[in-house]
């Protein structure tokens, strides 16, 4: 049976333990995973996971607004931010890397959670 959503956010079973705000995958069994430097998401997890087999609320790339992401380096604000292992983001392009959007604010240091606006496109995935 076909589902709709039209407030941007869904529930998801976890495959892993997940990070808060760690941009996540849609794996072929239907359950999330934190994504790697090359995985395009489908959104960022709206608070920590513990184990596999917890659920989890995931912010959909299609949901209006800013994103908070993880950031995995120190950046300045207004920097295009990039794919990152560990559902991460960066300012660096790496060759394997993809934009994801623009960074709203600065980050001092790895692990910092900064606002980001989602530059979805053909180039782009959240």
């Amino acid at each position: 049976m076909s589902q709709f959503n039209d407030h941007g956010y869904k529930t998801f079973e976890c495959d892993e333990a997940i990070t808060q705000y760690a941009r996540v995958k849609l794996d072929s069994d239907g359950k999330i995973t934190t994504c790697g430097l090359t995985d395009k998401g489908i959104g960022v997890a709206t608070r920590a996971t513990f184990a596999a087999g917890e659920h989890v609320s995931v912010k959909l790339n299609s949901a209006p607004g800013t994103f908070k992401m993880i950031a995995s380096e120190a950046l300045d604000a207004g920097a295009e931010v990039y794919s990152e292992a560990s559902g991460k983001v960066q300012d660096t392009a790496q060759a394997t890397a993809f934009v994801v959007g623009v960074a709203l604010e600065a980050a001092t240091a790895d692990g910092d959670v900064i606002e980001v606006m989602p530059q979805i496109g053909e180039t782009a995935a959240v």
